[in-house]
């Protein structure tokens, strides 16, 4: 299951962080992916993108040149609630990144068509202007609508209940925002990374709470347990984390998009082998 965390300062200087943004995927070993890349499709947009027959061309985390990032998060059901039939929730932040419509009247349109999908959590971030920029997400686990958020740090993750996170999403925030506050500047973004990475790396198992075994209920306790962790590492089921991107910009719009991912059909203990993928370019205006 996927984590997102990340920090905007509408405020930021020419040599301070506008953004900071760390995701975590998690996601079968064997799932054949295309790393980050700009799209032959479309040029103006960035990404890593599922292979898999039938989500071909989904992603998980996208970003425009223009402005416009798009985070899906898979919300955890019981394996009895999957239903395979259901359309491919990869499409949805390929939709928003690619067009010109704005965050929460996206969100509004496929709340629409929430029951055609197996449960997600969709987080939007726009700056087509640095100075307004706009933040929302929506989930079609509930009836409720899109929410806007102001400025600020926000992590998410797999929880049913935004209001009741698993104790690894609270632990994640807590953790980046306390790395994001040590290192606001473009002169020290390195060290940021660095141990952002670290963060990422992260492989303590915390609380399996209630909210997370009512969820994981056709799962073993072993599993959850494993899944309790930020970075995710269970090759007895073929699944763990193969990605992990780290999306920088700057007060003048420059972005620095870092992306580490495992090769496929990885299922040994040691997790050290990543592929190493930066892009730097600049935002449109």
């Amino acid at each position: 299951m996927c984590l997102l965390a990340f920090y905007l300062n509408p405020d930021a200087g020419e040599h301070e962080l506008y953004l900071v943004l760390v995701n975590v995927r998690d996601e079968f070993y064997t799932r054949p992916t295309q790393p980050a890349g700009f799209w032959e499709e479309h040029p103006h947009v960035i990404g890593g993108m599922d292979l898999e027959s039938g989500k071909k061309g989904g992603t998980w985390l996208a970003m425009s040149k223009k402005g416009k990032i798009g985070v899906l998060l898979n919300i955890l059901q019981p394996d009895e609630e999957m239903l395979p039939e259901k359309k491919g929730r990869g499409f949805l932040p390929v939709a928003y990144v690619v067009d010109e419509e704005v965050c929460i009247t996206y969100l509004e349109e496929i709340r629409s068509h929430r029951v055609n999908y197996n449960e997600y959590l969709l987080v939007t971030i726009e700056f087509t202007s640095l100075m307004e920029p706009k933040i929302a997400y929506y989930t079609n686990s509930s009836s409720s609508p899109p929410v806007s958020l102001p400025p600020g740090i926000y992590a998410f993750g797999n929880s049913v209940e935004r209001e009741k996170p698993w104790p690894k999403e609270s632990k994640l925030k807590d953790m980046f925002t306390e790395v994001v506050k040590k290192y606001p500047s473009v002169s020290t973004k390195q060290t940021l990374v660095d141990e952002l990475m670290t963060l990422l790396q992260n492989d303590t198992r915390y609380t399996v709470d209630d909210n997370m075994k009512r969820q994981g209920k056709s799962k073993s306790s072993a599993f959850l347990e494993k899944l309790s962790a930020i970075f995710v590492n269970i090759p007895e089921s073929n699944y763990g984390s193969r990605c992990h991107t780290i999306i920088l910009i700057d007060g003048s719009g420059n972005v620095d998009y870092m992306e580490w991912s495992r090769p496929e059909n990885l299922q040994q203990e040691d997790h050290n082998e990543w592929h190493a993928n930066h892009h730097k370019f600049q935002l449109e205006g």
